[in-house]
């Protein structure tokens, strides 16, 4: 396959990401642009204000092509791309006209996955583990609020909502998932692998 039309920045990524075009066989790698049930996380505060009108423009783009085939990173591969690039659409424009939304969204989501990885984590832990992370202190700023404030409102809403559940003292995501295996969390990340001696 020789991929040809890139894009940068695709939503859901951080600048310098791209998407791939295979015209002839008009397949479309899209990476974390979308997937068959969501859009790609924008991340305002690291990648500015305009970030989430970069990503829509780069889904109508890339919509504009009509691919035969959509290749996400996330998820199941869509039997439909027109009606998966029509709810993309959807879900992006809500991110651009509504920003303070567009960082809840994130928060949501990362706070999901993190449950969703590490099989949820105790009550007593929740909220220590949050006001630890980076994310959770950029999306502070970005609201006007407290980190603190933030945790216990994300808490509140997600359990309100349904999002997430307590069980056995824990406190898990709700959205059915594949567990991730316990030694997986130990594999250290790329930047702590030994560096190969010259040859």
């Amino acid at each position: 396959m020789k991929p040809t039309g890139k894009w940068s920045a695709p939503p859901g990524t951080h600048p310098g990401h791209l998407a791939l075009w295979q015209p002839e066989e008009r397949l479309l790698v899209v990476g974390d642009a979308l997937s068959d049930y969501d859009v790609g996380w924008v991340n305002l505060a690291l990648d500015g204000p305009d970030a989430a009108a970069t990503a829509l423009a780069s889904l109508k783009r890339m919509a504009d092509l009509a691919p035969r085939m959509l290749l996400p990173s996330h998820g199941p591969i869509p039997a439909d791309p027109g009606a998966a690039f029509v709810t993309a659409l959807r879900r992006a424009r809500r991110l651009v006209d509504d920003p303070d939304g567009a960082v809840w969204y994130g928060a949501r989501r990362i706070f999901a996955f993190a449950l969703m990885i590490r099989g949820g984590i105790p009550t007593h832990e929740v909220e220590p583990y949050l006001h630890a992370r980076a994310w959770l202190t950029d999306a502070a700023r970005l609201l006007g609020l407290t980190p603190e404030a933030l945790a216990a409102e994300l808490i509140a809403m997600m359990l309100r909502t349904g999002a997430v559940i307590l069980r056995d003292g824990r406190l898990h995501a709700a959205a059915e998932h594949t567990p991730v295996e316990a030694e997986t969390l130990r594999v250290p990340y790329p930047r702590a692998w030994p560096t190969p001696e010259p040859h």
